[in-house]
């Protein structure tokens, strides 16, 4: 083989290993572009379903808010009064049911949303309010359930104990919430779980603890917003 030969043969295979290295950098090319498309196209699906969820709550929240002032609205003074602004409704009933036709509806059309948790826990209150309170435990129960972090699953755990005393409940709920306050980290503050177990003593006839654990609230917690009402209901000293 002469020299020329050998330098075709040289050249063949330079060429033909750049060939190849083109066509893989191509082939490359081809899934780095295809990468870069595909994160393209997941922050736009993640933007829109963010935008999406976030405009959702934000409507939620509106509705939410409707149905609260509807709620919290004042009643329509008695003939001769004088008029009071914002009142709408003439009775408490009427009241209570354009407000729980209201939260139903932010709970239907926006399921998933913190406004639809938040709804349901005001349809746990008319619900008890009407004295349906098996729907409203049934309420009460789902939302400490499913929301155990929530920022309002103490007020839930709170209205399900009262629920449970006023059923008939309330020797089960004294031993619970004494198992309670002995905890290092109860599900309640302790002048929650004592005003609670108080009620719960009262519930009983059992004066005497009631009027020792009103006691505990007035000496222990002296600023709690129970405090007053617990001096009052445990009587002179």
């Amino acid at each position: 083989m002469d020299r020329q030969q050998r330098r075709d043969l040289k050249h063949d295979k330079f060429v033909d290993e750049i060939g190849s290295l083109s066509t893989r950098a191509r082939e490359n090319q081809r899934l780095l572009l295809t990468i870069a498309a595909a994160a393209v196209i997941l922050a736009v699906l993640t933007y829109g379903i963010y935008f999406y969820h976030s405009t959702r709550e934000q409507k939620a929240q509106v509705a939410l808010g409707t149905a609260i002032e509807t709620i919290e609205s004042p009643l329509l003074p008695a003939p001769g009064a004088a008029p009071v602004t914002g009142a709408k409704f003439k009775t408490e009933p009427e009241r209570a049911a354009a407000a729980e036709k209201q939260f139903k509806d932010v709970e239907a059309n926006y399921a998933g949303t913190d406004a639809a948790n938040v709804a349901s826990l005001y349809l746990a209150r008319i619900a008890a309010d009407k004295g349906d309170v098996a729907s409203a435990r049934t309420r009460l129960q789902k939302f400490i359930s499913d929301h155990p972090k929530h920022v309002l699953v103490a007020g839930a755990r709170y209205s399900l104990y009262r629920l449970r005393i006023d059923g008939g409940e309330a020797p089960q709920v004294a031993q619970e919430l004494q198992a309670e306050v002995a905890k290092p980290d109860p599900v309640l503050p302790a002048d929650s779980l004592l005003a609670l177990l108080a009620h719960a003593w009262d519930a009983q006839g059992n004066s005497q603890k009631s009027k020792e654990t009103y006691r505990r609230i007035v000496t222990e917690f002296p600023d709690s917003p129970y405090a007053i009402d617990a001096q009052r209901k445990m009587g002179p000293a």
